[in-house]
């Protein structure tokens, strides 16, 4: 039988339970506005009491959880969205600053990009065919020469200017990944001692999740949630970037920055970023798993397209320390950009860091190379020799990043350079003097120039990466690896003596062929149209064609960028409809709750009524 005050508890119930939904209903629209936050739900059960032979009685009702609404899948996809947007976003900045650099306007009125400014270099050296006495038109020839070496110069300075950048940003980045590890880790201990005593730690939860969310923007991330066997126990919660843990429930595995002691390529600024996790654990900077900000940040510092020296390892000298490098996939000093010194190279491996190196040609123009290694393993580089292993100069980067234009920059000035170089000083200058070297590069400490060597048959000679000591009369023999677009420019005696122009062809032997008519300039201003100069084509075509490309990648990742971001939108619109408070849907809820709640209180007045009839009226 039934308890007299039954109705009572059952009442009871309701009031607690009604009462307790408004209040989650209050909390939702007091959130409305709260980034992160998810609708939260009373969920709201019968209690169950005692069975007789012929019914059951009902306690009333209860809240059981008060559970969040979200949806694992829309979660999912939107952190992985965002890391794509911010990594097409981050690239779309650089490679537009790129463009800018080498196809924007210069400071100077003689040329709006690199393509003009060489193209006027040529219209006034042309001025000198048929007219090379004329003092005015060496002195314009000399000057649009220097103009155009100087914007060489500085997109390269501002290339270097970027590359630091992208570096500082790397620390930055990572930086911020460390501290969001740090964060996890608190809300896991405070969500796991409030759940350890059977409540729901609904907005801790959410913070978390709205950690994870901002964190997706820097690196590409996975969660896994493992709850205790047979729920006794604390909940296990693990983040993963590309695979390694980051956050194992209260242990965060930060990654370490370390400036790096070598160099990748020749033009990289000092002091690159290098990272790898704290547990010793080795960090995949340019793995496409890597993602957001942090993968497009290192593909842009670093990314060479995949352009390095590698060449079988054929011997060690122990007592020089010197590693022979042959057969290798480059041949052309014009296309060489490894570091001077400082370097690296990759063994089965294992890094090696180089001091100088020697490039020795042989009479078909193959390479071979030697580096004097430092703190080498010996023992492990007689097993490279014996088993012919493949050295790998540099990091392999795919990406067409700021060191791949750098590359590209000095491919051009080292080749047009060496071309105009070679017949110039075929010519003769206006005191029938010898044509020196047009164009030069400073040596670092004294700024002086160059003479660049040649073979007899115009292919660069054996050199080694470290610029030597003077000759007798103080001048420096150099090859045009020394030559880039940081330091490339006109020879210090024309600049100071445009006379020395060698615009007269000689004859068999250097012999003065007579009158100063031009010819030999001739020669020089048809390089232009030197449809072999290049893989591209003539000099201008491989301008065109660069800047070409370089808007190309840029439109690529603005689109990528553009579409990412509308299909985050997209996602996040779809997320909120599941998760998000709606004011008008939790007003409706406030009134149905409430009238739940009077109505307990209806039952109330009735039975004090029966009782009270029950108890004092019937006595």
């Amino acid at each position: 039988m039934a308890s007299t005050f039954g109705s009572l508890e059952i009442a009871k119930s309701g009031m607690m339970t009604y009462n307790q939904a408004i209040q989650t209903t209050a909390h939702n629209i007091a959130n409305v506005e709260t980034e992160g936050y998810s609708k939260q739900t009373a969920s709201i059960q019968s209690m169950v009491g005692n069975k007789s032979a012929l019914l059951v009685q009902g306690f009333g009702v209860t809240v059981t959880d008060i559970y969040r609404t979200r949806n694992e899948y829309y979660d999912s996809k939107y952190q992985s969205t965002q890391s794509s947007y911010s990594k097409y976003d981050t690239e779309r900045y650089y490679l537009y600053s790129i463009q800018d650099f080498i196809c924007g306007d210069v400071t100077n009125e003689d040329g709006s990009n690199a393509t003009d400014a060489f193209d006027n270099f040529c219209d006034v050296l042309s001025n000198l065919v048929g007219n090379p006495d004329n003092d005015t038109t060496r002195t314009q020839a000399v000057t649009t020469a220097q103009t155009f070496t100087e914007y060489l110069n500085d997109i390269a300075q501002k290339l270097q200017e970027l590359q630091a950048e992208a570096n500082v940003e790397i620390k930055t980045t990572v930086d911020q990944v460390n501290s969001y590890a740090s964060k996890i880790v608190s809300l896991n201990r405070q969500i796991n001692t409030i759940e350890s005593y059977g409540n729901t730690a609904n907005d801790l939860r959410d913070a978390r999740s709205l950690l994870i969310d901002e964190l997706s923007q820097f690196v590409g991330v996975e969660t896994v949630e493992k709850e205790a066997a047979d729920g006794v126990g604390e909940t296990q919660y693990c983040v993963y970037i590309n695979g390694h843990l980051l956050v194992d429930t209260y242990n965060s595995n930060e990654i370490v920055l370390t400036q790096k002691e070598t160099f990748s390529n020749i033009n990289d600024v000092e002091g690159c970023y290098d990272v790898m996790w704290s547990d010793g654990s080795r960090f995949s900077s340019y793995s496409a798993g890597l993602g957001g900000k942090l993968q497009a940040l290192f593909e842009m510092r670093d990314g060479n397209n995949g352009s390095i020296l590698q060449g079988g390892i054929t011997g060690y000298d122990k007592s020089t320390k010197i590693l022979t490098v042959e057969n290798a996939n480059c041949n052309d000093l014009l296309t060489l950009n490894i570091p001077a010194f400082d370097g690296e190279i990759n063994i089965n491996n294992r890094l090696y860091r180089y001091k100088t190196f020697t490039a020795n040609v042989d009479a078909d123009g193959n390479y071979t190379y030697e580096f004097e290694l430092q703190d080498p393993n010996e023992e492990l580089l007689d097993i490279a020799v014996e088993k012919g292993y493949t050295a790998y100069v540099g990091n392999s980067v795919g990406a067409k990043g700021i060191p791949y234009y750098m590359a590209q920059l000095n491919e051009f000035a080292r080749t047009y350079a060496q071309e105009f170089n070679r017949i110039h000083k075929e010519g003769l200058d206006l005191n029938d003097e010898a044509g020196l070297d047009f164009f030069n590069a400073t040596i670092p400490g004294t700024g002086q120039n160059y003479i660049f060597k040649e073979s007899v048959d115009g292919i660069d000679a054996s050199f080694t990466s470290l610029v030597g000591d003077p000759d007798s009369d103080g001048n420096y023999t150099g090859s045009y690896y020394y030559m880039t677009a940081l330091n490339i420019g006109v020879t210090k005696e024309i600049m100071d003596d445009p006379n020395k122009i060698a615009c007269k062809a000689t004859g068999e032997n250097g012999a003065n062929v007579g009158n100063d008519n031009g010819e030999n300039v001739l020669r020089l201003t048809k390089l232009k149209d030197d449809g072999n100069m290049f893989v591209h084509g003539e000099p201008d075509t491989f301008l065109q064609s660069l800047t070409s490309s370089l808007g190309v990648n840029a439109g690529k990742a603005e689109t990528l960028s553009l579409s990412q971001k509308n299909l985050l939108y997209a996602i996040d619109t779809n997320r909120k409809s599941v998760s998000g408070v709606d004011e008008d849907e939790e007003g409706q809820d406030l009134i149905t709750f409430q009238s739940m709640l009077q109505n307990q209180y209806k039952v109330l007045s009735v039975m004090n009524e029966l009782l009270d009839k029950l108890i004092n009226q019937m006595i």
